[in-house]
């Protein structure tokens, strides 16, 4: 792949990536905002010291109101973020896009992200899971090059992959 097409391919997918995080920011919306009126409303109000219904509304509330902010941040994080044209013989690291392979020609596509971990995004036909360096996997795959194994859990079964792609 040359670097035209890797940095071409690089801003796609941080458009993908964005606006995925922004479907969610508009659910994590909707669902605040939800929550605020329910905590809020005259039904809300407790008819005695044992009704917490109102209560346990507001701490909703609270928790979907810092999934927006959160999504906000991670939101810019891909924004500003700068990607970097990996070859080869990289090592790889922070922004590196990876295809794994298994024994039984099954491809993983991995984005190492400073944010949302977790995320599923479909990518090139293929389903892309963005991890970050702090998971278990990202400290697992991070310094390593085209070639080297790795185990992944799966179902709770190890299953071992190789390396054979990074951009």
């Amino acid at each position: 792949m040359s670097n035209t097409s890797a940095s071409g391919c690089k801003e796609a997918l941080r458009q993908a990536i964005i606006t995925g995080l922004e479907q969610n920011l508009a659910t994590a919306v909707q669902a605040a905002n939800t929550a605020r009126d329910t905590a809020t409303s005259k039904e809300s109000i407790a008819e005695n010291k044992y009704d917490t219904f109102g209560l346990e509304a507001s701490y909703l509330a609270h928790g979907q109101s810092q999934r927006v902010l959160d999504l906000q941040q991670e939101i810019d994080h891909y924004k500003s973020l700068v990607f970097k044209d990996f070859t080869s013989e990289d090592e790889i690291d922070l922004t590196c896009l990876v295809t794994l392979i298994n024994e039984q020609d099954e491809y993983r596509v991995f984005f190492i992200g400073p944010a949302a971990g977790g995320m599923k995004l479909q990518w090139q036909q293929r389903e892309l899971v963005l991890i970050t360096p702090q998971t278990p996997l990202g400290q697992s795959i991070i310094g390593k090059q085209i070639g080297d194994e790795i185990t992944l859990t799966q179902a709770g079964k190890q299953q071992l992959y190789e390396i054979i792609e990074i951009a």
